[in-house]
């Protein structure tokens, strides 16, 4: 019990030197591994040493410890206060769209148009595509219907259709990641210049990760947040619909 402090601070550090590590690495190489990928992989190294180090804990007796959903000292995770801190991070996201809410109020209907076919086609969508795909697994299906909304509202709409919300939550990272390391290109290639455009595409479809990757665009990153937000609230609140949740689910399952 006295080594769970320990643990939890060694663990805590090795996230976060690992992520500044990966994000420090030279941006050829981050367009095509995210910083998150490299954090990721070197963090279950450390908890591996940890393991070690410790008594010869297991790889996977470490990782239970990352998060156990208790925010008491004693018992606390790194992932845990990781995940407490995600609420003012995305709270901070208001600070630079209130600083452009001229030019939000500018393009009133233009954001509520992208929220209303980013959230429909983001969700009956990819309930089309996985079937058409035949993906054989019917969980895994359910699991990517939620792959463009952040992380939290992914997992309450992943417990209204019945999926996994462990499997839920790693496509919606997947989704981010791809949204972070290609998002900018795909629209440069498609010659998508206008900031409004810009940042309302990449936040509807990669969600936080995909916004983080545009904190530098400076007037498209207050469109990607207000997207990310609108886009994962309208969907929550699509899916809570019996009528709109049956009709998603007989085009994802073809029943």
């Amino acid at each position: 019990t006295l080594l769970t402090p320990f643990k939890s601070a060694c663990m805590l550090f090795t996230t976060l030197a690992t992520y500044v590590f990966g994000a420090r690495l030279p941006k050829k190489f981050t367009k095509v591994i995210h910083p998150l990928v490299i954090c990721t992989s070197l963090t279950w190294v450390g908890a591996k040493i940890l393991g070690l180090a410790t008594g010869g804990a297991s790889f996977l007796s470490v990782l239970s410890q990352y998060k156990v959903g208790s925010m008491c000292p004693v018992h606390l995770g790194a992932g845990d206060l990781l995940l407490f801190m995600l609420g003012p991070a995305v709270v901070s996201l208001a600070c630079q769209m209130y600083d452009r809410k001229k030019l939000m109020a500018q393009n009133v209907a233009e954001v509520g148009t992208a929220v209303a076919v980013s959230s429909l086609g983001g969700l009956f969508g990819t309930s089309l595509l996985v079937r058409l795909l035949a993906i054989a697994d019917p969980i895994l299906r359910l699991c990517m219907l939620s792959r463009n909304i952040t992380s939290p509202l992914a997992m309450a709409i992943a417990s209204m259709i019945g999926a996994d919300v462990g499997l839920a939550v790693s496509t919606v990272v997947v989704t981010g990641l791809i949204g972070a390391n290609f998002g900018a290109s795909i629209l440069d290639a498609f010659g998508i210049t206008d900031p409004v455009a810009r940042g309302l595409g990449v936040g509807a479809a990669a969600h936080g990760l995909g916004t983080a990757a545009f904190a530098n665009e400076g007037d498209a990153f207050p469109f990607a947040a207000i997207g990310m937000a609108l886009t994962a609230s309208a969907c929550t609140v699509l899916v809570s619909v019996p009528v709109v949740r049956a009709a998603l689910l007989k085009v994802a399952l073809g029943r």
